[in-house]
């Protein structure tokens, strides 16, 4: 019996070894061969607009194009975990705070629609405009000052920005007026090309929810986008107008969008069964906007494995970019390079020939691994957009989750906790908002990486 143990155990370790070193040659085998867009390249743009072709961007000149740049994420969608907004926080039996390790205050799940519902039914806030009341936390989170961060302090050229779907429609799923729709979202545009820097405008809330995250703007897990007839027309048609906007009636602003990333993480939490769905959506939403005559790159998403795209030419897609997400939650050097061998075997039997986009990523505190990755994405060509630009925490600690942070102490005072908005006056409400301006935060880990990018110090 004993030998047969050992016989398993010894058969089980020469199969390990055989897949690590099948991967390992596979690996060195395609590195070498690694096919780049060639610098000196140009190609022939006539659209005015940044075009995909083969692995590389261009831009409006011909010019190969590498995307490095942040996201502008907890903007125009709340995510809990880092909003300066919640609701009651936990309590214990006893009816104090119920507190995490580090005597930070611990809060329920939070999102958009939360956010919204809040607002809408706080007796405090009645009588005040809520789109008002939203559209003045954006004005305090996002500043010009942002912008001129983002391009001359940090030597980025590129801003991902999610939204929700609300932003440009009603809840009934029809179009808000152009100017309700597009306000900000020009503003955005505006100041981005004041600063040059591009501009990807990212779904990051689908109508019905597309993955069952509180980050896509719903609470309950909520996914009813894939199956529902009038969500994905409702998507298409969001598409469409945005389309519309940017190409007929403020092309200037459309100029400076990079790309439209359709949907954030597209999936039901890991469900493999929804892939297919997902690729039959992506095509009508990317026939409705080349039906529109609109030359845009268009960016399809993948989550969270490198197969589940498509072969671009399968469905007859053209001027396109695919896009991954990477959290690694076991943050250490060794597996960062695990992440570019997997990316790099996929594409031993899956080249698509197509720019690949890391939209979200973070080496949490790891300064080694910052350095390896950026490095690799800069030698592979693969634009990149660290997430985030700002966020907010309670306590006294900072988070390299964003380069900058707000830090809300975690006290039982309502004015050192983050705002309650069913509960919160109009005067406690703007005194939260002042705090997220970037000139009441602090620098993170983050913000150090990427300065000393700039400077050649690192990638």
């Amino acid at each position: 019996m004993k030998k047969k143990v050992w016989k398993i155990v010894l058969i089980s370790i020469l199969a390990v070894v055989i897949l690590i070193g099948a991967v390992i040659g596979g690996f060195m085998i395609y590195s070498a061969n690694f096919k780049v867009p060639e610098p000196e390249k140009q190609v022939e743009n006539n659209t005015g607009l940044v075009q995909a072709v083969g692995r590389g961007l261009y831009d409006a000149d011909g010019n190969l194009l590498h995307l490095v740049g942040v996201n502008a994420g907890q903007i125009l969608l709340q995510e809990g975990w880092m909003s300066p907004f919640a609701i009651e926080p936990l309590k214990n039996e006893d009816g104090s705070y119920v507190k995490d390790d580090g005597d930070n205050i611990q809060y329920p799940p939070f999102t958009e629609e939360d956010y919204r519902a809040a607002l809408a039914s706080n007796p405090n806030l009645a009588g005040y405009d809520l789109d008002e009341l939203m559209a003045y936390y954006w004005e305090c989170f996002f500043t010009e000052e942002d912008f001129r961060i983002i391009k001359e302090d940090l030597g980025l050229n590129c801003i991902r920005l999610p939204f929700f779907y609300l932003n440009i429609l009603n809840e009934d799923l029809s179009r808000k007026p152009e100017a309700a729709a597009f306000g900000y979202l020009d503003w955005f545009l505006e100041m981005a090309a004041k600063y040059e820097l591009y501009v990807i405008l990212d779904l990051h809330g689908a109508p019905g929810g597309q993955n069952g995250y509180e980050h896509s703007g719903f609470s309950d897990n909520q996914c009813q986008l894939w199956d529902s007839e009038e969500n994905v027309a409702a998507l298409v048609d969001l598409w469409v107008y945005v389309s519309e906007h940017y190409t007929k009636v403020r092309p200037d602003l459309g100029a400076w969008i990079a790309t439209y990333d359709l949907v954030n993480e597209p999936t039901y939490r890991y469900k493999s069964e929804t892939t297919k769905q997902c690729w039959a959506v992506f095509d009508k939403v990317y026939d409705a906007i080349r039906g529109n005559g609109d030359q845009h790159v268009i960016t399809m998403e993948c989550c969270w494995d490198f197969g589940d795209l498509p072969d671009p030419a399968d469905y007859g897609w053209e001027n396109v970019q695919y896009e991954y997400h990477w959290y690694n939650w076991k943050p250490n050097l060794v597996t960062y390079p695990m992440f570019i061998a997997y990316q790099d075997m996929h594409n031993i039997g899956k080249d698509y020939d197509v720019p690949v986009l890391i939209g979200e990523f973070t080496c949490f505190e790891d300064k080694q691994a910052w350095d390896y990755m950026l490095g690799k994405f800069d030698e592979r060509h693969y634009s990149w957009t660290v997430w985030n630009y700002k966020t907010t925490v309670t306590g006294w600690w900072t988070s390299s989750w964003g380069v900058y942070t707000c830090q809300l102490k975690a006290v039982t005072e309502w004015e050192d906790k983050k705002c309650n908005v069913a509960t919160c006056t109009y005067e406690e409400f703007i005194a939260n908002c002042e705090k997220t301006r970037t000139e009441n935060c602090v620098t993170s880990t983050l913000y150090e990486v990427l300065i000393d990018y700039k400077n050649g110090k690192i990638g």
